[in-house]
């Protein structure tokens, strides 16, 4: 008699999904900062300055949580696609976040 497997454990998806929502908060609140400079009051844009940090912050937070689940994902031989999505979201904000206060972009 074979006994049936046990079930797969999934650590690393949840690790991926949770760091993937903590780097889209960096993404969301510039992208709130532009719509409101852009429609509602050009006043707006100085608020950019607290956005960037908040998202080069939280994305390095998401980053780092992404690297945790990749490596939780490769010790139970689990999907990897959401901690890279959290990887590239997060690093991501911080390369340009970083680059444009650094004013590499302008």
């Amino acid at each position: 008699m074979t006994s049936e497997p046990g079930p797969r454990r999934r650590r690393g998806r949840w690790w991926g999904i949770a760091a993937t929502i903590i780097a889209s908060a960096g993404i969301l609140a510039v992208g709130a900062v532009a719509v409101l400079g852009y429609t509602v009051d050009p006043l707006w844009g100085w608020m950019l300055f607290v956005a960037f940090p908040f998202s080069i912050a939280v994305g390095a937070i998401g980053g780092v949580l992404g690297v945790v689940g990749v490596f939780v994902a490769r010790a139970d031989r689990g999907g990897y696609a959401w901690p890279v999505v959290a990887l590239v979201l997060g690093w991501g904000q911080v390369l340009l976040g970083n680059g444009f206060l650094n004013g590499w972009f302008i």
